[in-house]
C-alpha cells in the first residue's frame, strides 16, 4: 500500500564470512506507479489561495493535494518518517512522480524532487477587512523537516540519510523579476545527530517574509532537493537515496518565530492492527486468542500548555453495521514541547480491546477500526489529523506486512543454494494452495531471472523442519499489477496444520530483492539458511510473503484478494493431449466469452475469444487453470485441466 525508499545497503555477517542478510534501497515506488497509471497529471489550480496556508499531509496519501500544490513529484505517506509532528509527511527523494528513478540520477549531484505551492494572495489580507500587505503584518512561513535514514541500530533503520553534499532547499518566487530565490537550505546530515543534539526527531524552521518583492497576488514557494546515488558495482543495489521528510507547513500573518506551538492535538503514527501478530489472517483460522488485549496509539499535543483530550474508537463491518464502540473519556494531555512526551493516559494511549470480531469462516470480513481524538467539545484548529483508520481483514491469507515496501531484502552468500522461511501458525487444518510474493522491480529487471523453488517446511522445535512441499519447476520473480504482488499457485494443495514455514529455496548468488516492510516487525518469524544451520533474522521488518488457503486462491487476484470460483464449465479431454475443448453452461454465442488460461505460476499464457478447440502445441505439460469470462455480464467460470502430451 507506504515512498519506496532508500539505498540501505546493510550487510550483516550472521554466519561470519559465509552469509549475510542484506537490505537495499528500491529503484521504484509501486504506489506512485499505480497512481500514475490510474490518474492523469493534474493541471495547475486556477484557484488563488489566501492566508492562512496549511498542510500537515495527515489525511491523504500519494500525490500532494492539488488544491494546495501545483506538482506531483513528492510522495505523501504515513510510513516513512520517524515520529513526525503529526501523522503524514511529504517525502522528497530520488524517485520521480511516476515512481521511477529520476532520469538524471547519477553518483554526482542531480536535481530531484520539487514540491511547489499554488499561487497565494500575499498582496492583501482579507480578515477582518481587506488591506494591502506590508512587512509590519509579520508574515512567517514555518515547517518541520527530517533527514531520512532513521536512527539507532543500523538493522532497524528506515531510509537513507542524505550525505553532506546533498541538500534540501526552500525557494520563494519573485513575481516582479520572474525568478526563484533560495531563502533557506540544509546540507545533508544524520538523524542521530539531530536527535542527540535536540532530543527531537524533526527540526523546526521559521522564516519571516519581509521583502516587498514577495507581496504579490501570485506568490509561491517550493521545496526541492539534490541527491547523489551511492556507488555500487553490484546489479540491483543502486536504489532510492537521500530522503527528506517535511511536515506541518504553515504560513500566516501576525506570527513570530516564537509561536512554534499551535492548538492542535493529533495522532502521530498509523492505526495498528487489533491482532497480536498479523495485519490480516484467514477467516477460518481466527480465534479470540489472536486478539490483542490493548491497542497502542501515539497522540501529541502541539500547544504550549496542557489541553483536554477526548479519545474514542468505533468498529464497523464493511456493510456499515456497528460492531463495537469504546470511549476513553476525557483526560489532559501535556504539551509535546519541550518535554517530548506523548499522551500517557492509559485509556487513550493503550485503550483496551474488550470485544472479539465475529467472522464468517466461509467468506471475507473487513472491519473498519476508526480512532478519534478531540480537544474539548468544539475540537482544535486542525481536525484532519484527529482521525486514523485501520481496515482489519479476515479472508483466506496471512499477512505480517502492510502492503508497502521500504526496502528490498535478499541473501548474499558464497553458496549457490540459499533458503528463506517465514513462520505462520494455524489454529486448524487447512489446504495451502498459493503464495503471494512482492518482488521489487529493479533497473533492467536484473532480478527477473533468479531461479527458486517455492518451499514449505514443517516445524522442528521452533525452526524450519522437514520439507513438505517443493515446487517441481523453477519459479522466477515476477512483478504484478496489483500492488506489485504476484501469485504463485502450488502444483498441488498442501494439507497443513500447526506451525508451518513458507518461502523458497534460491539457486543463485544474485540478489533477489524481495519486498521488505520496515514498519511492521516480524523478524522473530523470519529464518534463513545458507549452509547447514537455520538462522533467525536480525533485521526489523516484515517479508512481503503471504500464504493463501483454499480453492478460491487458485482463481486469481483482485483488489480485495477475493474471487469467486464456479465449476460450471467443463474442459475435455482431461488430461488433454493435442487440443482442449471448453463447454459452457448455456447457449450464449461463443464470441460472448473470452478464455484465459493460467499456468501454476499464475501467469496468463492464453487469452482469446472462445473457439471450438484450443491447440496445446504452445503449452508445456502440467496443470492449468481455465477461466471463461462473459464479456457482457462479466460472470466468470473456472475449471482445471492437465496437459500431458
Amino acid at each position: 500500500m507506504k515512498n519506496v525508499f532508500c539505498v540501505l545497503c546493510l550487510y550483516f555477517c550472521v554466519n561470519w564470512l559465509y552469509a549475510q542478510e542484506s537490505l537495499v534501497g528500491l529503484e521504484s515506488n509501486a504506489v506512485l506507479q499505480q497512481l500514475a497509471k490510474q490518474t492523469k497529471k493534474h493541471s495547475k489550480s486556477d484557484n488563488i489561495l489566501q492566508l492562512p496556508f496549511f498542510d500537515d499531509f495527515s489525511n491523504y496519501n500519494g500525490y500532494p493535494n492539488s488544491l494546495l500544490w501545483s506538482d506531483e513529484h513528492v510522495y505523501i505517506n504515513s510510513s516513512y518518517a520517524i515520529f513526525p509532528p503529526t501523522i503524514g509527511v511529504a517525502t522528497l527523494d530520488a524517485l520521480d512522480r511516476y515512481g521511477n528513478m529520476h532520469s538524471s540520477a547519477n553518483t554526482s549531484l542531480f536535481a530531484a524532487d520539487t514540491l511547489t505551492s499554488n499561487p497565494i494572495r500575499l498582496d492583501s489580507l482579507f480578515v477582518p477587512y481587506k488591506k494591502a500587505v506590508t512587512a509590519a503584518d509579520s508574515i512567517y512561513l514555518s515547517f518541520y523537516f527530517q533527514p531520512g535514514g532513521g536512527y539507532g541500530n543500523m538493522w532497524e533503520r528506515v531510509g537513507d540519510a542524505p550525505s553532506v553534499d546533498d541538500s534540501l532547499m526552500l525557494d520563494f518566487f519573485d513575481a516582479k523579476n520572474n525568478r526563484w530565490n533560495t531563502v533557506w537550505a540544509s546540507a545533508g546530515f544524520e538523524l542521530d545527530t539531530l536527535h542527540a543534539n535536540t532530543g527531537f526527531f524533526f527540526k523546526y524552521v521559521c522564516i519571516a517574509i519581509t521583502d516587498s518583492v514577495y507581496f504579490s497576488n501570485t506568490f509561491r514557494f517550493r521545496f526541492r532537493n539534490y541527491c547523489s546515488l551511492d556507488n555500487s558495482a553490484k546489479p540491483g543495489i543502486a536504489g532510492n537515496t537521500d530522503q527528506w521528510n517535511i511536515d506541518y507547513v504553515y504560513i500566516n500573518n501576525l506570527r513570530s518565530c516564537t509561536d512554534s506551538t499551535i492548538r492542535d492535538i493529533a495522532f502521530v503514527l498509523p492505526a495498528p492492527s487489533f491482532l497480536k501478530d498479523y495485519n490480516a489472517m484467514p477467516s477460518k483460522q481466527f480465534r479470540q486468542s489472536n486478539m490483542k488485549t490493548n491497542s497502542e496509539l501515539t497522540i501529541t499535543n502541539l500547544y504550549s500548555t496542557a489541553l483536554e483530550c477526548n479519545y474514542s474508537y468505533v468498529v464497523e463491518q464493511d456493510n456499515g453495521s456497528l460492531v463495537n464502540t469504546y470511549s476513553g473519556g476525557h483526560d489532559n494531555i501535556s504539551p509535546f514541547f519541550p518535554s517530548g512526551l506523548y499522551q500517557t493516559a492509559e485509556a487513550h494511549a493503550n485503550p483496551p480491546i474488550d470485544f472479539t470480531f465475529t467472522v464468517n469462516t466461509n467468506s471475507p470480513s473487513i472491519f473498519k477500526i476508526k480512532h478519534i481524538i478531540k480537544n474539548g467539545i468544539t475540537g482544535d484548529l486542525h481536525a484532519e489529523n484527529d482521525t486514523i483508520i485501520f481496515n482489519q481483514i479476515f479472508d483466506n491469507y496471512y499477512a505480517y506486512d502492510d502492503g508497502s515496501a521500504e526496502n528490498g531484502y535478499g541473501l548474499t552468500s558464497s553458496n549457490n543454494v540459499m533458503s528463506l522461511a517465514y513462520k505462520f501458525k494455524l489454529n486448524t487444518s487447512d489446504t495451502l494452495t498459493a503464495i503471494d510474493m512482492f518482488f521489487n522491480q529493479t533497473m533492467n529487471n536484473e532480478n527477473s531471472e533468479i531461479p527458486f523453488y517455492i518451499t514449505i517446511w514443517d516445524d522442528n522445535n521452533g525452526t524450519p523442519g522437514t520439507i513438505i512441499y517443493k515446487s517441481e519447476k523453477y519459479c522466477y520473480p515476477q512483478f504484478g499489477e496489483m500492488n506489485q504482488y504476484k501469485r504463485y499457485i502450488l502444483e498441488r494443495g498442501v494439507k497443513v496444520n500447526g506451525t508451518i514455514y513458507v518461502g523458497f529455496e534460491q539457486h543463485s548468488r544474485s540478489f533477489i530483492n524481495l519486498g521488505f516492510d520496515r514498519n511492521n516487525d516480524a523478524r522473530q518469524h523470519i529464518y534463513y539458511k545458507t549452509g547447514m544451520e537455520w538462522q533467525q533474522s536480525i533485521l526489523a521488518g516484515a517479508l512481503m510473503i503471504r500464504p493463501y488457503f483454499g480453492a478460491k486462491a487458485t482463481v486469481g487476484i483482485n483488489n480485495n484478494h477475493t474471487m469467486t470460483e464456479t465449476q460450471t464449465i467443463k474442459a475435455y479431454p482431461n488430461p488433454a493431449k493435442d487440443r482442449i475443448f471448453v463447454s459452457m453452461p448455456n447457449d450464449r454465442p461463443r464470441e460472448n466469452y473470452t478464455i484465459y488460461i493460467y499456468n501454476m505460476q499464475g501467469k496468463c499464457v492464453y487469452a482469446k475469444p472462445l473457439s471450438k478447440g484450443i491447440s496445446t502445441a504452445e503449452f508445456a505439460n502440467g496443470l492449468y487453470m481455465i477461466k471463461a469470462v462473459d464479456n457482457n455480464t462479466k460472470q466468470q467460470y473456472t475449471t482445471k485441466i492437465i496437459i500431458a502430451k
